[in-house]
């Protein structure tokens, strides 16, 4: 199985696989299926956000977070037919020494970028909620911000840069990371990618909704009303936020790790080890999907039923609540439905 960075520890542990006739044909055939559907239904709905985002005059804050994400999301889904091709063609590379590097950099630098962009837009969120009145969120500001995160994956994708070549495998050429010492420098780069690629996102994303949930709900007590729409529905999108990033995430970098101590696969493994980088491609496609269905402002830009203005002059639902000091603080209800 050759895909992105992470292929490349089976290619590492062992030179090919032995398959029965039925399971070959699943497996050429199903999987390459279920690949092109995701990129396809990805690339429309992230094309989709990108033109809602470009065609609005008045951007805000959480429109730039949502652009930058969809273009990751949309480079990390566009190299996928080259891992329907090498599926189809039994992990053989076709595509020359120079491809194969470009394919496995981009592959692996937007994986850094679309988590790293969904981390940093979490903490935007927290600061729009709880400090609304902060000089930092500005257009500028926020716009600096993304192209660090840009900056950020391509450097930590250097090693993919520095050893991705193809090598003669059984008759056939292969894409490969190619590690100097082999099994124990691949055990390294899985436990470095996995740490910046989930751990520490998941850590950042799950204490900074934490927080905050913890405002939303105080705020609400204090001025002793029931649980307002407002609330709920932040309830709601931070539980599938975190949600969705451990299904589609969890399992792609635990199967990495069980993968280093495999040393000949079976079908089963196969099977799970292409299920999870599956759920991993899903989590770009999801992400423009979730915008589409519960961001209201994206839709009707999309629709064109209204022209969208500005956000003070967009959002018809605003939710008030007295902070501790007696000041009033109004919250933009529809700025919630943008916390994908």
């Amino acid at each position: 199985i050759s895909d992105n960075t992470d292929n490349l520890s089976s290619c590492t542990n062992s030179s090919a696989w032995s398959y029965s006739g039925v399971d070959a044909a699943s497996f050429m055939h199903v999987f390459p299926s279920i690949y092109g559907i995701i990129c396809t239904i990805g690339v429309i709905a992230n094309s989709l956000v990108i033109y809602a985002v470009a065609t609005c005059k008045k951007k805000m804050v959480s429109d730039i977070y949502v652009l930058n994400l969809a273009i990751a999301d949309m480079l990390y889904l566009v190299v996928m037919p080259f891992t329907i091709h090498q599926l189809v063609r039994e992990r053989q590379w076709v595509f020359g020494s120079f491809m194969c590097r470009a394919v496995m950099v981009v592959d692996v630098s937007n994986q850094f970028t679309t988590v790293g962009i969904v981390t940093v837009l979490c903490i935007d969120r927290y600061i729009a909620i709880v400090h609304p009145t902060s000089e930092k969120r500005t257009i500028r500001w926020t716009i600096v911000i993304n192209a660090m995160v840009w900056v950020g994956s391509l450097l930590s994708s250097i090693p993919v840069m520095m050893y991705t070549r193809t090598v003669r495998r059984k008759q056939m050429e292969v894409c490969i990371l190619d590690l100097p010492q082999g099994p124990q420098d691949m055990y390294w780069y899985t436990l470095y990618q996995s740490t910046i690629g989930f751990i520490i996102p998941l850590i950042i994303i799950s204490t900074f909704y934490s927080l905050t949930l913890y405002h939303v709900f105080r705020s609400v007590r204090r001025v002793k009303r029931k649980q307002s729409v407002w609330a709920k529905r932040a309830t709601k999108t931070v539980l599938m936020v975190i949600a969705i990033f451990l299904l589609c995430w969890s399992p792609y970098h635990i199967i990495q790790v069980v993968n280093l101590s495999v040393a000949q696969p079976t079908s089963t493994f196969i099977y799970a080890y292409n299920i999870t980088i599956c759920l991993s491609y899903s989590h770009s496609c999801i992400n423009p999907l979730m915008l589409l269905m519960f961001a209201q402002n994206y839709r009707e830009r999309i629709c064109r039923k209204k022209e969208f203005r500005s956000s003070n002059q967009s959002s018809s639902k605003t939710t008030v609540v007295k902070t501790e000091g007696g000041t009033t603080v109004i919250a933009d209800s529809n700025e919630i439905s943008t916390v994908i």
